[in-house]
């Protein structure tokens, strides 16, 4: 039940399917007996909206998996590629000529450089634009079910009886 009220909390945060219609007897959402309502009842009114948000949801979470799985690999790569650098700052710092310094210097500023391209190259990356795209998405997705009254009204009901922590 507090998956469902997760899920609408993201839809809500900003999170482009269209809505089914759900009569409510007035604009602003309300029907009789929403105040006796329970919380499973509120979470089973809730799911159609939950189920229309869960592809995206998940596809999201796919592409921001794989992304983040992709930064692991890189850091751990990058790791080893720093390694030699550690000696060479200690080489550079005993060494009174200053030679070892400057070879450290332009080997930290050749990595560095190397770090920014490969982080560009991965900001424009296919999956990063797609992961872009998704969450644009979900947050058009989150914004049109904000003009649903009837889904503001289960969603403010849920909250203030608690149904989303528990």
């Amino acid at each position: 039940m507090a998956t469902i009220f997760r899920m609408m909390a993201v839809a809500w945060a900003g999170a482009a399917l269209c809505l089914p219609a759900l009569a409510a007897p007035d604009a602003s959402g309300v029907k009789p007996g929403d105040e006796a309502m329970t919380c499973e009842q509120i979470a089973t009114e809730l799911a159609p909206y939950a189920q229309q948000m869960q592809p995206n949801i998940q596809a999201l979470a796919l592409s921001q998996q794989q992304q983040m799985k992709g930064a692991r690999e890189k850091q751990a790569e990058r790791q080893a590629e720093r390694l030699p650098l550690s000696a060479m700052a200690t080489a550079g710092a005993l060494d009174p000529t200053g030679a070892s310094k400057r070879a450290y210097v332009a080997a930290e500023m050749a990595q560095t450089a190397k770090e920014r391209s490969e982080d560009a190259a991965a900001a424009n990356s296919p999956l990063a634009r797609q992961a872009d795209a998704q969450r644009q998405q979900l947050a058009a997705q989150g914004e049109q079910m904000q003009g649903n009254a009837r889904l503001q009204r289960l969603m403010q009901l849920g909250h203030r009886k608690g149904c989303d922590k528990k």
